[in-house]
C-alpha cells in the first residue's frame, strides 16, 4: 500500500505522520437548537431595534435629542451594531461587552441619557463576562462599564435642554448600574454556584460509585482468599498422604508386600476422601446443585483432631495427641482455625520432615486455649529417601510459596488469634502455635 493511498500518510511523501502531528479534525458541528439557543440573544436585541424604527415609522412619541438631530435610524443601527456584536458574547466576552456598552454610551449621549433601547444589549454582555470570566478580569471590567454608564448618563441629563435636578440624576445613575451590571452579576452567579454545587454532587456520586466498586472487588478477592484457603487446606492434606502413602508402598512392595498392600488400600480411602471433600466444597459454591446427601455441609471442629492424628497414623506417621484442661465448645470460626492448622501442620510435616516425630497439644485454660504442632528433625536417611523420590526437603520447603502458612495467618486474623509459626530452635524441626484467647470466637 503506497503512502498516497494511506490517509495517515504525508502528503509530500515523507514520513508517516503519527497522532500528535496530524492536522485536528475540524469541530463538530454544533446542533440547531444549540446554535438556536446561542443566537437567542442577539435576536432579541435586534427585535428591539427593529421595534424601536416601528415605532418611528408609526408617528409615536420619540425622546429629544441634543443639538444636531441623531435620526432614530441612528440609534437603531447602533442596537443592530450591539446584536451583531452579541454573536460573539461566548467566545469574546470583553470584546462584546466593550462594542456594546460604547454603543449604549452613545445612545445615551444623544438623548439626554433617556433613551435605554442599547440597556438589553448591556445586560446581555455583563450576564456574560460575569458567567465566563474569572473573578478579578470580571470585576475590574464590570467596574470600568459601569462608572462609563454613569457617568455618561448623568452627564448627558445634567448638560441636556432640560437639565434633570441632581437628585434625579444620581436616582437614575444608581439604577442604571443596578439594572445594568448588578442584577446580571448577582444572576451569573447564583448560576455559577448551582453549576459548582451540582459538579460537587456528580463527584461525590463518583466517588460512592468508586467506593462501591472497591468494596466489590475487596469482596471478590477475599471470598477468593477463602476459597484458596479450604482448597488448599482439604487437598494440601489429603494429598500430601496419598503422596507419602505411595511412596511407602512403592518402597515396601519388595520387602513386605502385605504392607504395601495395606499402604496402597490407605491410599485409596485418602483419594476418595479428597473427592468426597473436593465434591462438598464445589456444591457449597453452587447453589444451583446442592449436596447429594441433601444434608448441610458441617464445619471442621476441634474435636475432629483426634481423627487427623489417627488418619496420619494409618499413613505411617509418628503422631502423638496431648490434651490438657477441660475442652469447651468454641465457635465454629474458631474451632475451624485449629482444625486447619493442626490439618496443615501434620501434612507440612510428612511433605518436609518423613517419618519424623510429631505432637500435637491442645491446652485449655479459662482465658485462652493454645494448639501446638510441632515435628521434631527429620531423619537425614529419609530425607535422601524423599529426595530421591520426589518429594519437598527442608531446603526446597523454603523456597515455597507458602500458602499452607499464609491461609493459617489469614484464619488466625479472621478470629483475632495469635499465630507463630518457625523453626524450633531448642528441639530442632518445626512449631506451629495457635492462641485462641479469651472467649474468642465462643458460641452462644
Amino acid at each position: 500500500m503506497t503512502s498516497a493511498a494511506r490517509p495517515d500518510a504525508d502528503p509530500t511523501g515523507g514520513r508517516r505522520r503519527s497522532w500528535l502531528t496530524r492536522p485536528m479534525d475540524p469541530q463538530p458541528r454544533r446542533a440547531p437548537a444549540s446554535r438556536l439557543r446561542s443566537a437567542f440573544p442577539s435576536l432579541l436585541v435586534a427585535a428591539v431595534a427593529l421595534g424601536y424604527v416601528a415605532l418611528d415609522l408609526g408617528g409615536e412619541q420619540i425622546p429629544a435629542t441634543v443639538p444636531g438631530d441623531v435620526p432614530p435610524l441612528v440609534h437603531a443601527a447602533l442596537v443592530l451594531v450591539q446584536a451583531l456584536s452579541l454573536l460573539a458574547h461566548r467566545h469574546r466576552p470583553f470584546a462584546v461587552l466593550a462594542v456594546v456598552v460604547a454603543a449604549d454610551l452613545v445612545v445615551l449621549a444623544t438623548t439626554e441619557g433617556e433613551l435605554g433601547i442599547g440597556a438589553l444589549g448591556v445586560v446581555v454582555a455583563a450576564y456574560t463576562v460575569a458567567r465566563r470570566v474569572d473573578r478579578t478580569a470580571r470585576l475590574v471590567a464590570l467596574v470600568a462599564a459601569a462608572s462609563a454608564t454613569a457617568l455618561v448618563g448623568a452627564a448627558a441629563m445634567v448638560v441636556g435642554p432640560l437639565g434633570s435636578p441632581g437628585g434625579v440624576v444620581l436616582a437614575t445613575a444608581a439604577a442604571r448600574v443596578v439594572v445594568l451590571y448588578l442584577l446580571p452579576a448577582v444572576a451569573a452567579e447564583q448560576v455559577r454556584g448551582r453549576e459548582r454545587l451540582r459538579e460537587a454532587l456528580e463527584a461525590q456520586e463518583r466517588s460512592v460509585e468508586r467506593e462501591r466498586r472497591e468494596d466489590a472487588d475487596r469482596a471478590v478477592r477475599s471470598e477468593r482468599a477463602a476459597l484458596a484457603r479450604e482448597l488448599h487446606d482439604i487437598a494440601g492434606h489429603h494429598l500430601s498422604g496419598i503422596i507419602v502413602g505411595a511412596q511407602a508402598a512403592t518402597a515396601l512392595v519388595v520387602s513386605d508386600p502385605e504392607r504395601a498392600r495395606e499402604m496402597l488400600r490407605t491410599v485409596q480411602d485418602d483419594a476418595r476422601i479428597t473427592l468426597g471433600d473436593l465434591r462438598r466444597t464445589v456444591g457449597l459454591l453452587r447453589d444451583d446443585e446442592p449436596e447429594a446427601s441433601g444434608r448441610p455441609v458441617a464445619a471442621p471442629t476441634m474435636a475432629g483432631i483426634e481423627g487427623l492424628a489417627e488418619a496420619a497414623r494409618e499413613r505411617g506417621q509418628d503422631v502423638t495427641t496431648i490434651v490438657e484442661g477441660e475442652p469447651r465448645r468454641l465457635g465454629p470460626l474458631a474451632e475451624a482455625t485449629a482444625y486447619r492448622m493442626v490439618q496443615e501442620s501434620l501434612a507440612n510435616a510428612a511433605r518436609h520432615a518423613p517419618g519424623a516425630p510429631c505432637r500435637v497439644a491442645v491446652t485449655w485454660t479459662d482465658d485462652q486455649v493454645e494448639v501446638v504442632a510441632r515435628n521434631e528433625a527429620a531423619d537425614p536417611a529419609l530425607i535422601a529417601l524423599g529426595t530421591s523420590t520426589g518429594t519437598a526437603t527442608g531446603t526446597e520447603r523454603s523456597r515455597g510459596t507458602g500458602y499452607g502458612l499464609a491461609g493459617m495467618a489469614e484464619r488466625a486474623e479472621l478470629v483475632g488469634a495469635r499465630l507463630t509459626t518457625g523453626p524450633d530452635r531448642h528441639h530442632g524441626g518445626w512449631t506451629n502455635r495457635l492462641v485462641l484467647i479469651g472467649d474468642t470466637g465462643r458460641a452462644s
